[in-house]
């Protein structure tokens, strides 16, 4: 799974959206919306969607072209829970990575 993937997940985590609004949403996870191609979101969801992460359908609305609606499911809820969990034990095998090279630097300073 891409980090594309997971970033997609908690927002729809939080709730349904259509694919422009997730889009949107990336720049608050690192990603450069200026540089960031739209395919590539659309192609993340679709392949979420066949692994059963997610679902999708056409938005009922009014105005305007329609639109497809996504949401999380419960597949995708675990599988989310899952990149969590395995982000936090690396997040924890960094941080001790960098205090073992921290106290390494630092040593070597003092001789």
């Amino acid at each position: 799974m891409s980090f594309l993937q997971p970033c997609l997940l908690v927002m729809l985590h939080q709730g349904e959206a259509h694919g422009y609004s997730l889009l949107n949403g990336l720049g608050k996870y690192g990603f450069n919306l200026d540089r960031l191609d739209p395919s590539l979101v659309y192609r993340a969801l679709r392949e979420m969607e066949a692994a059963s992460l997610v679902t999708s359908e056409w938005a009922d609305e009014s105005l305007g072209p329609q639109r497809r609606v996504y949401r999380i499911t419960d597949e995708g809820e675990q599988a989310l829970t899952q990149w969590v969990a395995d982000l936090r034990r690396t997040r924890q095998e960094i941080d001790h990575l960098l205090a073992a090279y921290e106290e390494v630097t630092h040593s070597e300073d003092r001789e």
